[in-house]
Protein backbone atom coordinates (compact mmCIF):
# COMPACT_ATOMS: atom_id res chain seq x y z
CA UNK A 1 0.00 0.00 0.00
CA UNK A 2 1.56 3.53 -0.87
CA UNK A 3 2.08 5.08 2.19
CA UNK A 4 2.46 8.68 0.91
CA UNK A 5 -2.12 8.94 0.72
CA UNK A 6 -3.96 10.33 3.12
CA UNK A 7 -6.68 8.02 4.42
CA UNK A 8 -9.37 6.96 1.92
CA UNK A 9 -12.07 9.25 0.42
CA UNK A 10 -10.35 12.61 1.26
CA UNK A 11 -8.96 13.52 -2.40
CA UNK A 12 -11.75 12.79 -3.49
CA UNK A 13 -13.54 15.22 -1.46
CA UNK A 14 -10.51 17.70 -1.54
CA UNK A 15 -11.86 17.62 -5.54
CA UNK A 16 -15.57 17.77 -5.68
CA UNK A 17 -15.04 21.13 -3.10
CA UNK A 18 -12.98 22.23 -5.62
CA UNK A 19 -15.35 22.59 -8.24
CA UNK A 20 -18.50 23.95 -5.72
CA UNK A 21 -15.78 26.80 -5.93
CA UNK A 22 -15.26 27.88 -9.19
CA UNK A 23 -18.68 26.87 -10.09
CA UNK A 24 -19.49 29.78 -7.30
CA UNK A 25 -16.81 31.90 -8.94
CA UNK A 26 -18.32 31.15 -12.17
CA UNK A 27 -21.67 32.08 -11.00
CA UNK A 28 -20.84 35.52 -8.98
CA UNK A 29 -18.83 36.54 -12.36
CA UNK A 30 -21.56 35.82 -14.03
CA UNK A 31 -24.34 37.87 -12.43
CA UNK A 32 -21.27 40.80 -12.15
CA UNK A 33 -21.10 40.94 -15.39
CA UNK A 34 -24.98 40.73 -15.66
CA UNK A 35 -25.50 43.52 -12.96
CA UNK A 36 -22.53 45.66 -14.64
CA UNK A 37 -24.09 45.00 -18.31
CA UNK A 38 -27.57 45.78 -16.91
CA UNK A 39 -25.76 48.78 -15.42
CA UNK A 40 -24.54 50.34 -18.82
CA UNK A 41 -27.66 50.30 -20.63
CA UNK A 42 -29.15 51.99 -17.63
CA UNK A 43 -26.44 54.56 -17.67
CA UNK A 44 -27.31 54.89 -21.34
CA UNK A 45 -31.09 54.82 -21.36
CA UNK A 46 -30.90 57.34 -18.35
CA UNK A 47 -28.19 59.98 -20.54
CA UNK A 48 -30.35 59.59 -23.81
CA UNK A 49 -33.29 60.37 -21.27
CA UNK A 50 -31.12 63.50 -20.47
CA UNK A 51 -30.44 64.63 -23.32
CA UNK A 52 -34.04 64.14 -24.66
CA UNK A 53 -35.36 65.82 -22.04
CA UNK A 54 -32.88 68.95 -22.37
CA UNK A 55 -33.16 69.21 -26.06
CA UNK A 56 -37.10 69.51 -25.51
CA UNK A 57 -36.64 71.96 -22.37
CA UNK A 58 -34.06 73.76 -24.77
CA UNK A 59 -36.86 73.76 -28.09
CA UNK A 60 -39.99 75.00 -25.61
CA UNK A 61 -37.44 77.60 -24.16
CA UNK A 62 -36.53 79.28 -27.86
CA UNK A 63 -40.83 79.04 -28.62
CA UNK A 64 -41.38 80.92 -25.41
CA UNK A 65 -38.54 83.39 -26.54
CA UNK A 66 -39.75 84.25 -29.78
CA UNK A 67 -43.24 84.13 -28.76
CA UNK A 68 -42.61 86.21 -26.41
CA UNK A 69 -40.89 88.70 -28.45
CA UNK A 70 -43.74 89.05 -30.18
CA UNK A 71 -45.81 89.70 -27.53
CA UNK A 72 -43.28 91.97 -26.79
CA UNK A 73 -43.32 94.05 -30.44
CA UNK A 74 -47.44 94.63 -29.90
CA UNK A 75 -46.85 95.79 -26.14
CA UNK A 76 -44.65 98.01 -27.32
CA UNK A 77 -46.37 99.39 -30.44
CA UNK A 78 -49.56 100.42 -27.73
CA UNK A 79 -52.66 101.48 -29.13
CA UNK A 80 -51.50 103.88 -31.94
CA UNK A 81 -52.31 101.47 -34.76
CA UNK A 82 -50.81 102.57 -37.52
CA UNK A 83 -49.70 101.37 -40.94
CA UNK A 84 -46.31 100.75 -39.95
CA UNK A 85 -46.82 98.56 -37.05
CA UNK A 86 -50.27 96.73 -37.75
CA UNK A 87 -48.19 93.86 -38.82
CA UNK A 88 -45.47 92.22 -37.53
CA UNK A 89 -42.38 93.37 -38.84
CA UNK A 90 -40.05 91.96 -41.30
CA UNK A 91 -36.34 90.64 -40.79
CA UNK A 92 -34.11 88.29 -43.10
CA UNK A 93 -37.11 87.86 -45.53
CA UNK A 94 -36.77 87.54 -49.26
CA UNK A 95 -39.47 88.77 -51.52
CA UNK A 96 -39.78 85.52 -53.13
CA UNK A 97 -40.62 84.15 -49.95
CA UNK A 98 -43.69 86.29 -49.29
CA UNK A 99 -45.01 83.90 -45.65
CA UNK A 100 -42.11 84.22 -43.92
CA UNK A 101 -42.04 87.42 -41.39
CA UNK A 102 -38.40 86.54 -39.96
CA UNK A 103 -35.49 84.34 -39.04
CA UNK A 104 -33.46 84.11 -36.52
CA UNK A 105 -30.24 86.55 -38.25
CA UNK A 106 -26.86 87.90 -37.15
CA UNK A 107 -26.93 91.55 -36.77
CA UNK A 108 -30.21 92.28 -36.54
CA UNK A 109 -31.58 95.31 -37.62
CA UNK A 110 -35.05 94.43 -37.18
CA UNK A 111 -36.74 97.61 -36.56
CA UNK A 112 -38.17 98.77 -33.42
CA UNK A 113 -40.91 98.23 -31.93
CA UNK A 114 -39.39 94.39 -32.73
CA UNK A 115 -37.44 92.52 -30.72
CA UNK A 116 -34.35 91.17 -32.38
CA UNK A 117 -33.07 87.81 -32.06
CA UNK A 118 -29.73 87.77 -30.94
CA UNK A 119 -28.55 85.17 -33.41
CA UNK A 120 -24.75 84.62 -33.45
CA UNK A 121 -22.62 84.56 -36.95
CA UNK A 122 -22.68 80.73 -37.60
CA UNK A 123 -25.36 79.51 -40.11
CA UNK A 124 -27.38 76.70 -39.56
CA UNK A 125 -27.13 75.44 -43.22
CA UNK A 126 -24.43 73.17 -44.18
CA UNK A 127 -21.34 74.86 -45.59
CA UNK A 128 -21.32 72.38 -48.48
CA UNK A 129 -24.99 71.75 -49.32
CA UNK A 130 -23.98 68.40 -51.34
CA UNK A 131 -22.17 67.35 -47.87
CA UNK A 132 -23.97 68.22 -44.99
CA UNK A 133 -22.87 67.15 -41.74
CA UNK A 134 -24.21 66.28 -38.50
CA UNK A 135 -26.02 69.11 -37.34
CA UNK A 136 -26.05 70.94 -40.63
CA UNK A 137 -29.77 71.97 -41.56
CA UNK A 138 -30.41 70.90 -45.18
CA UNK A 139 -33.14 73.80 -46.88
CA UNK A 140 -35.05 70.22 -47.50
CA UNK A 141 -35.41 69.97 -43.84
CA UNK A 142 -36.14 73.50 -42.93
CA UNK A 143 -38.73 73.68 -46.31
CA UNK A 144 -40.81 70.40 -45.02
CA UNK A 145 -43.75 72.08 -44.17
CA UNK A 146 -43.64 73.44 -48.19
CA UNK A 147 -44.31 77.03 -47.55
CA UNK A 148 -41.32 77.72 -49.74
CA UNK A 149 -41.35 77.13 -53.76
CA UNK A 150 -38.62 75.31 -55.38
CA UNK A 151 -37.42 78.82 -57.43
CA UNK A 152 -37.31 80.65 -53.91
CA UNK A 153 -33.89 82.56 -52.48
CA UNK A 154 -33.71 80.66 -49.26
CA UNK A 155 -31.04 81.50 -46.63
CA UNK A 156 -30.77 79.40 -43.77
CA UNK A 157 -31.38 81.07 -40.24
CA UNK A 158 -28.39 81.55 -38.36
CA UNK A 159 -27.88 79.98 -34.85
CA UNK A 160 -29.07 81.36 -31.77
CA UNK A 161 -26.50 80.36 -29.11
CA UNK A 162 -28.05 80.10 -25.39
CA UNK A 163 -26.22 80.50 -21.92
CA UNK A 164 -27.49 80.14 -18.74
CA UNK A 165 -28.26 84.06 -19.11
CA UNK A 166 -30.32 84.13 -22.09
CA UNK A 167 -28.94 84.04 -25.99
CA UNK A 168 -26.28 86.19 -26.69
CA UNK A 169 -25.06 86.73 -30.37
CA UNK A 170 -21.18 86.14 -28.90
CA UNK A 171 -20.47 84.32 -25.90
CA UNK A 172 -17.73 82.78 -24.59
CA UNK A 173 -17.08 78.73 -25.70
CA UNK A 174 -17.53 77.69 -22.34
CA UNK A 175 -20.77 79.35 -21.58
CA UNK A 176 -22.76 77.86 -24.76
CA UNK A 177 -25.57 75.49 -23.25
CA UNK A 178 -27.45 75.43 -26.36
CA UNK A 179 -28.38 76.46 -29.79
CA UNK A 180 -31.37 77.09 -32.11
CA UNK A 181 -32.33 79.04 -34.82
CA UNK A 182 -35.96 79.80 -36.50
CA UNK A 183 -38.30 81.31 -39.08
CA UNK A 184 -41.73 82.57 -38.47
CA UNK A 185 -44.29 82.36 -41.17
CA UNK A 186 -47.43 84.21 -41.73
CA UNK A 187 -50.22 81.98 -42.66
CA UNK A 188 -53.31 84.20 -42.25
CA UNK A 189 -53.40 84.98 -45.68
CA UNK A 190 -53.66 81.22 -46.77
CA UNK A 191 -56.28 79.38 -47.67
CA UNK A 192 -57.94 77.21 -45.90
CA UNK A 193 -58.17 74.01 -47.54
CA UNK A 194 -60.84 72.69 -45.24
CA UNK A 195 -63.04 74.56 -47.33
CA UNK A 196 -61.33 76.60 -49.81
CA UNK A 197 -62.52 74.94 -53.72
CA UNK A 198 -65.33 73.64 -56.01
CA UNK A 199 -65.10 71.42 -57.99
CA UNK A 200 -66.24 71.32 -62.08
CA UNK A 201 -69.82 69.86 -62.32
CA UNK A 202 -70.30 67.59 -65.57
CA UNK A 203 -73.19 67.48 -67.70
CA UNK A 204 -75.97 69.90 -68.10
CA UNK A 205 -79.26 71.12 -66.39
CA UNK A 206 -82.22 72.66 -67.24
CA UNK A 207 -82.86 73.46 -63.64
CA UNK A 208 -80.12 76.06 -61.36
CA UNK A 209 -80.10 74.25 -58.55
CA UNK A 210 -80.99 76.91 -55.35
CA UNK A 211 -79.77 75.86 -51.83
CA UNK A 212 -81.59 78.23 -49.58
CA UNK A 213 -81.80 80.50 -49.03
CA UNK A 214 -80.23 82.38 -52.23
CA UNK A 215 -79.59 80.73 -55.35
CA UNK A 216 -76.02 79.56 -57.21
CA UNK A 217 -75.74 82.65 -59.21
CA UNK A 218 -75.96 85.28 -56.39
CA UNK A 219 -73.48 83.43 -54.12
CA UNK A 220 -70.69 82.67 -56.98
CA UNK A 221 -71.42 86.37 -58.35
CA UNK A 222 -71.16 87.59 -54.14
CA UNK A 223 -67.91 85.14 -53.60
CA UNK A 224 -69.48 84.98 -50.23
CA UNK A 225 -67.78 82.07 -48.64
CA UNK A 226 -63.51 80.79 -49.40
CA UNK A 227 -65.43 77.38 -50.74
CA UNK A 228 -66.16 79.53 -53.89
CA UNK A 229 -62.15 80.64 -54.76
CA UNK A 230 -61.12 79.04 -57.92
CA UNK A 231 -57.71 77.05 -57.43
CA UNK A 232 -57.66 76.99 -60.96
CA UNK A 233 -56.57 80.67 -60.53
CA UNK A 234 -53.35 79.74 -58.61
CA UNK A 235 -49.92 79.84 -60.36
CA UNK A 236 -48.97 76.20 -61.93
CA UNK A 237 -52.87 75.67 -60.88
CA UNK A 238 -53.93 72.29 -60.02
CA UNK A 239 -56.13 70.29 -63.05
CA UNK A 240 -60.21 69.81 -62.74
CA UNK A 241 -59.52 66.33 -61.79
CA UNK A 242 -57.08 67.00 -58.87
CA UNK A 243 -59.73 69.78 -57.83
CA UNK A 244 -62.25 67.05 -57.77
CA UNK A 245 -59.91 64.83 -56.16
CA UNK A 246 -59.39 67.53 -53.11
CA UNK A 247 -63.43 68.39 -52.99
CA UNK A 248 -64.35 64.97 -53.50
CA UNK A 249 -62.14 63.90 -50.42
CA UNK A 250 -62.76 66.56 -48.07
CA UNK A 251 -66.57 66.78 -48.96
CA UNK A 252 -67.15 62.91 -49.71
CA UNK A 253 -70.63 63.45 -47.64
CA UNK A 254 -72.03 66.47 -48.37
CA UNK A 255 -70.95 65.97 -52.38
CA UNK A 256 -73.15 62.52 -52.06
CA UNK A 257 -70.30 60.85 -54.03
CA UNK A 258 -70.54 56.79 -53.88
CA UNK A 259 -67.53 55.68 -55.56
CA UNK A 260 -65.37 53.55 -53.55
CA UNK A 261 -61.89 54.20 -55.39
CA UNK A 262 -59.93 57.94 -54.10
CA UNK A 263 -59.53 57.99 -57.58
CA UNK A 264 -63.00 58.47 -59.09
CA UNK A 265 -64.98 60.93 -57.20
CA UNK A 266 -67.86 62.10 -59.70
CA UNK A 267 -69.71 66.01 -59.83
CA UNK A 268 -72.84 65.95 -61.77
CA UNK A 269 -75.24 68.74 -62.46
CA UNK A 270 -78.21 66.43 -63.35
CA UNK A 271 -79.91 65.75 -60.98
CA UNK A 272 -79.14 68.95 -58.62
CA UNK A 273 -79.03 67.15 -55.19
CA UNK A 274 -74.88 66.89 -55.06
CA UNK A 275 -75.21 71.19 -55.37
CA UNK A 276 -77.92 71.53 -53.33
CA UNK A 277 -77.22 69.63 -50.22
CA UNK A 278 -73.41 70.85 -50.71
CA UNK A 279 -74.51 74.30 -51.18
CA UNK A 280 -76.87 74.50 -48.89
CA UNK A 281 -74.00 73.16 -46.43
CA UNK A 282 -71.93 75.53 -47.17
CA UNK A 283 -73.73 78.55 -46.94
CA UNK A 284 -75.51 77.29 -43.77
CA UNK A 285 -78.45 79.57 -42.54
CA UNK A 286 -80.21 77.30 -40.91
CA UNK A 287 -82.48 76.34 -43.72
CA UNK A 288 -83.14 72.17 -44.80
CA UNK A 289 -81.31 70.24 -44.41
CA UNK A 290 -79.02 71.87 -41.83
CA UNK A 291 -81.86 72.48 -38.85
CA UNK A 292 -79.18 73.83 -36.08
CA UNK A 293 -76.60 75.88 -37.53
CA UNK A 294 -74.91 75.85 -34.42
CA UNK A 295 -73.82 72.08 -34.70
CA UNK A 296 -71.88 72.37 -38.04
CA UNK A 297 -69.49 75.08 -37.85
CA UNK A 298 -66.39 74.39 -39.52
CA UNK A 299 -64.34 72.61 -37.46
CA UNK A 300 -66.55 70.16 -37.80
CA UNK A 301 -67.89 67.85 -40.47
CA UNK A 302 -71.65 66.64 -41.03
CA UNK A 303 -72.47 63.52 -39.82
CA UNK A 304 -76.42 63.30 -40.78
CA UNK A 305 -75.65 63.16 -44.84
CA UNK A 306 -72.97 59.89 -45.14
CA UNK A 307 -72.61 58.40 -48.01
CA UNK A 308 -71.14 54.28 -48.48
CA UNK A 309 -71.25 54.62 -44.27
CA UNK A 310 -68.80 58.19 -44.71
CA UNK A 311 -68.75 61.49 -44.19
CA UNK A 312 -66.95 64.53 -45.35
CA UNK A 313 -63.51 64.72 -43.84
CA UNK A 314 -61.21 67.38 -42.30
CA UNK A 315 -57.44 68.52 -42.07
CA UNK A 316 -56.27 68.17 -38.52
CA UNK A 317 -52.76 69.48 -39.38
CA UNK A 318 -50.70 70.46 -42.12
CA UNK A 319 -48.80 67.07 -42.44
CA UNK A 320 -52.34 65.77 -43.76
CA UNK A 321 -52.23 68.21 -46.76
CA UNK A 322 -49.14 67.03 -47.35
CA UNK A 323 -50.11 63.69 -47.53
CA UNK A 324 -52.94 64.30 -49.39
CA UNK A 325 -51.36 66.37 -51.84
CA UNK A 326 -48.97 63.66 -52.43
CA UNK A 327 -51.27 60.98 -53.05
CA UNK A 328 -52.67 63.40 -56.01
CA UNK A 329 -49.78 64.69 -57.62
CA UNK A 330 -50.56 68.48 -57.76
CA UNK A 331 -47.08 70.73 -57.27
CA UNK A 332 -45.51 71.63 -54.67
CA UNK A 333 -45.20 74.75 -55.14
CA UNK A 334 -48.89 75.22 -54.43
CA UNK A 335 -48.84 74.29 -51.08
CA UNK A 336 -47.38 77.93 -50.54
CA UNK A 337 -50.63 79.26 -51.22
CA UNK A 338 -52.77 76.45 -49.17
CA UNK A 339 -53.21 76.37 -45.53
CA UNK A 340 -55.56 74.29 -42.95
CA UNK A 341 -56.94 76.70 -40.08
CA UNK A 342 -59.91 75.97 -38.91
CA UNK A 343 -63.03 78.26 -38.54
CA UNK A 344 -64.79 78.32 -34.84
CA UNK A 345 -68.16 80.52 -34.42
CA UNK A 346 -67.55 83.83 -33.07
CA UNK A 347 -69.16 84.29 -29.82
CA UNK A 348 -69.01 86.45 -26.90
CA UNK A 349 -66.82 85.79 -23.72
CA UNK A 350 -69.25 84.31 -21.14
CA UNK A 351 -68.51 87.72 -18.82
CA UNK A 352 -69.38 90.16 -21.68
CA UNK A 353 -72.87 90.17 -20.66
CA UNK A 354 -72.02 91.69 -17.49
CA UNK A 355 -69.41 94.10 -18.21
CA UNK A 356 -72.46 96.58 -18.51
CA UNK A 357 -71.06 98.39 -21.14
CA UNK A 358 -67.45 99.01 -19.42
CA UNK A 359 -65.89 97.50 -22.73
CA UNK A 360 -67.19 99.96 -25.38
CA UNK A 361 -63.92 99.18 -27.74
CA UNK A 362 -65.22 95.66 -28.00
CA UNK A 363 -67.02 95.21 -31.22
CA UNK A 364 -69.77 92.55 -31.20
CA UNK A 365 -68.87 90.52 -34.22
CA UNK A 366 -71.62 88.73 -34.20
CA UNK A 367 -73.76 92.13 -34.68
CA UNK A 368 -72.16 91.01 -39.06
CA UNK A 369 -76.00 88.88 -38.42
CA UNK A 370 -77.20 92.36 -39.08
CA UNK A 371 -76.00 92.36 -42.59
CA UNK A 372 -76.40 88.51 -43.31
CA UNK A 373 -79.14 86.94 -45.45
CA UNK A 374 -81.30 84.94 -42.89
CA UNK A 375 -78.80 84.13 -39.99
CA UNK A 376 -79.58 81.36 -37.66
CA UNK A 377 -81.99 82.03 -34.63
CA UNK A 378 -79.17 81.09 -32.10
CA UNK A 379 -77.00 84.08 -32.75
CA UNK A 380 -77.11 86.46 -29.83
CA UNK A 381 -75.11 88.83 -28.25
CA UNK A 382 -75.38 91.99 -25.84
CA UNK A 383 -76.70 94.84 -27.62
CA UNK A 384 -79.49 96.38 -29.73
CA UNK A 385 -80.81 94.09 -32.28
CA UNK A 386 -83.81 92.42 -33.42
CA UNK A 387 -84.41 94.78 -36.11
CA UNK A 388 -86.00 96.95 -33.40
CA UNK A 389 -83.04 98.77 -31.83
CA UNK A 390 -83.03 96.48 -28.45
CA UNK A 391 -82.89 92.97 -27.03
CA UNK A 392 -80.17 90.09 -28.19
CA UNK A 393 -80.89 88.26 -30.92
CA UNK A 394 -79.16 90.29 -34.19
CA UNK A 395 -82.20 88.20 -36.19
CA UNK A 396 -83.03 89.06 -39.74
CA UNK A 397 -83.99 86.67 -42.14
CA UNK A 398 -83.66 87.04 -46.06
CA UNK A 399 -84.55 90.41 -47.16
CA UNK A 400 -86.08 90.87 -43.24
CA UNK A 401 -82.72 92.72 -42.62
CA UNK A 402 -82.00 93.75 -39.17
CA UNK A 403 -82.75 97.63 -37.84
CA UNK A 404 -81.53 100.31 -40.80
CA UNK A 405 -80.27 102.58 -37.93
CA UNK A 406 -78.08 99.55 -36.18
CA UNK A 407 -76.59 98.94 -39.48
CA UNK A 408 -75.74 102.50 -40.44
CA UNK A 409 -74.44 103.04 -36.91
CA UNK A 410 -72.18 99.65 -36.52
CA UNK A 411 -71.38 99.68 -40.36
CA UNK A 412 -72.20 102.65 -41.64
CA UNK A 413 -73.59 101.33 -44.65
CA UNK A 414 -77.23 102.36 -46.00
CA UNK A 415 -79.49 99.13 -46.71
CA UNK A 416 -81.14 99.40 -49.91
CA UNK A 417 -84.51 96.37 -49.49
CA UNK A 418 -84.44 94.12 -52.20
CA UNK A 419 -87.21 94.67 -54.99
CA UNK A 420 -88.54 92.33 -57.59
CA UNK A 421 -89.84 88.84 -57.50
CA UNK A 422 -87.13 86.93 -59.50
CA UNK A 423 -85.06 85.19 -56.92
CA UNK A 424 -82.47 84.68 -59.61
CA UNK A 425 -81.56 88.64 -59.68
CA UNK A 426 -79.69 90.04 -57.07
CA UNK A 427 -81.79 93.23 -56.47
CA UNK A 428 -84.25 90.68 -55.30
CA UNK A 429 -82.10 90.00 -51.85
CA UNK A 430 -81.35 93.82 -51.39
Amino acid sequence: MNSRWTPSGKPALEGAGLIIVLALMALLTGLALAYFSHTATDRQLAQASFHDASADLLARSAVDIVVGSLKREIVAAGTMVTQANIQPQRSGDDASIPNLIRRSVRNDAIPPPAVPSFASALSSGPVDPANPKRGEITRARWNSHRLISATANFTPPDWVLVTLRGPDPAPQPSDVVGRYAFAVYDEGGLLDMNLAGFPAWAGTSAANPQPTPTPWQVNVGRKGTIAFADLGALPTPPTSSQINKIVGWRNYGTTKQTATAFRKFSFQLDPNAQQDTWGSYLLDFGDAPYTDPSIYSFVSVPSDFPSNDRTDQAFMTRKELLRLQGSIGFSEDLLQYMGVFSRERNRPAPDWRSLNDRSPDRFPMNAIGLVKPAPPESVTTRGRGNGQGRGNGWNGRGRYRGSIRDILAMFGLAWVNGSGTDKSQLGYWG
